[in-house]
């Protein structure tokens, strides 16, 4: 897969992402889960945003957003029925394709600042893993907290 194609799959993974932790925000009547999927939701749009000098800069097209949107929300009826646990249990295998993808980034990036760009991919799905992990108690630790360290997110909190 070339670079451009790896940024596109990278940008619509974010949208299918924010589409779908913010459907799942909507429908969730547990305020603590709410609030875990809201801050699920501003990771993956933070993340989507900082991508966009990459995509300017090279003169990149974004992808099919429409249809990551739609993926996601066929995508948000199929685990509704899913248990919290199961849920939960399902980030593992989608955080290890993306992981691979975004390291192949790094290693791909044109310059410093696209490197910066593609290790900050990296750190999200590493804060996405972890999130999961910590709130099934695999992990010790406040499951949110590695999602709110990162920069890109901390600077995406409305005031």
């Amino acid at each position: 897969m070339g670079v451009h194609d790896l940024w596109v799959e990278s940008y619509q993974g974010e949208v299918l992402g924010e589409t779908l932790f913010g459907l799942l925000a909507d429908r969730e009547e547990d305020s603590g889960r709410r609030h875990q999927l809201e801050t699920l939701t501003l990771l993956e749009r933070a993340t989507k945003e900082i991508a966009e000098p990459v995509f300017e800069r090279r003169m990149f097209e974004r992808g099919d957003t429409a249809a990551s949107v739609k993926a996601a929300t066929e995508l948000a009826e199929a685990v509704a029925p899913m248990s919290w646990p199961e849920f939960l249990e399902s980030f593992e295998p989608v955080t290890s394709q993306f992981l691979a993808k975004y390291r192949e980034l790094v290693t791909l990036a044109e310059d410093d600042a696209e490197r910066a760009i593609a290790e900050a991919y990296v750190a999200h799905e590493e804060a996405l893993a972890a999130f999961a992990r910590r709130a099934l108690g695999k992990e010790e630790g406040e499951p949110l907290e590695p999602i709110l360290a990162l920069p890109h997110v901390a600077a995406a909190i409305p005031a």
